[in-house]
């Protein structure tokens, strides 16, 4: 509780986002951040409800918006909007998947919620949001882990080992010092069919990460038996569940999600940033 306080007092006092301020409490489980830092009582019976009525869809966030009655909506990895009616406030205890679209009836799906007077595009901070994840969940024992120097920054990758955009990236991650980095393999067998073999290869190598480094930096394809495959499914299965379309995908120590390609500044950047929050917070926790 203690660490969601304290996000939420440098969410208004020193100006971080909403996004960088949930993503703060390392400590509390990612779906009570979400509903602690930034609900009221209405709101977390609505969450509840919504959850309830729609049990397959992973909502993990509600809260009303500047207009009475339309409702911000995290659903998976999306942000989706929903209009309740005094009617509906009434009866969430009543509400069930069976007449769930009698009460929420009117969705709007996709867009983007603007205040003109503000010239604020108030969806763009949700949609980062809901691209979050809890990296403290992710099991790193799947993941091929190196350390550089400190092991003081934090990284995670998701890559392909026949991605050209995933070996450009690792071209750039051996650039950094004092990081800890947890790759984990999930090739695109419906881009590059023969990946999965070349990932199975790595993961049965006796020392993994030269195996992946010498494929990534070097094309050189390991020679071993493929037979490593458990570790590929719950990878798969582990990247269908975070809603991960594409490699490289980077998640950093708060969350924060990048698809794509980044240079090795960049996610130099990112670190800094992180660091500056982390002793922000540990100021606000000293006063």
């Amino acid at each position: 509780m203690k660490h969601a306080l304290i996000a939420t007092l440098l969410s208004i006092a020193m100006n971080f986002s909403i996004t960088e301020a949930l993503a703060l409490g390392q400590n509390e489980p990612y779906a009570q951040r979400f509903q602690e830092t930034s609900l009221n009582k209405k709101d977390q019976k609505v969450l509840a409800t919504l959850q309830r009525a729609y049990p397959k869809n992973r909502i993990r966030l509600a809260r009303e918006t500047a207009v009475p009655g339309f409702y911000e909506v995290i659903l998976g990895e999306g942000v989706s909007y929903v209009f309740i009616t005094p009617e509906t406030l009434k009866n969430l205890d009543q509400i069930s998947e069976k007449n769930r679209d009698h009460y929420f009836r009117h969705w709007l799906f996709g867009g983007v919620f603007y205040d003109m007077e503000s010239q604020t595009d108030l969806t763009a901070p949700l949609k980062k949001l809901a691209q979050m994840i809890d990296v403290q969940k992710l099991p790193i024992e799947n993941a091929i882990t190196r350390e550089k120097g400190s092991a003081s920054n934090t990284l995670y990758v998701f890559t392909d080992p026949r991605c050209p955009f995933c070996k450009k990236l690792e071209t750039e991650i051996v650039q950094l010092d004092n990081v800890r980095i947890h790759t984990f393999l999930t090739p695109l067998t419906s881009l590059h069919p023969d990946a999965k073999e070349i990932s199975a290869r790595i993961l049965c190598a006796q020392n993994k990460v030269e195996a992946f480094e010498e494929v990534m930096l070097r094309d050189k394809e390991p020679k071993n038996e493929a037979q490593c495959q458990t570790t590929l499914t719950e990878n798969e299965k582990l990247m269908t569940e975070l809603g991960i379309k594409g490699t490289p995908t980077l998640f950093f120590e708060n969350g924060e999600r990048v698809t794509g390609f980044l240079s090795a500044q960049a996610i130099k950047e990112k670190f800094k940033n992180i660091e500056n929050m982390k002793k922000a917070i540990k100021e606000r926790i000293d006063e």
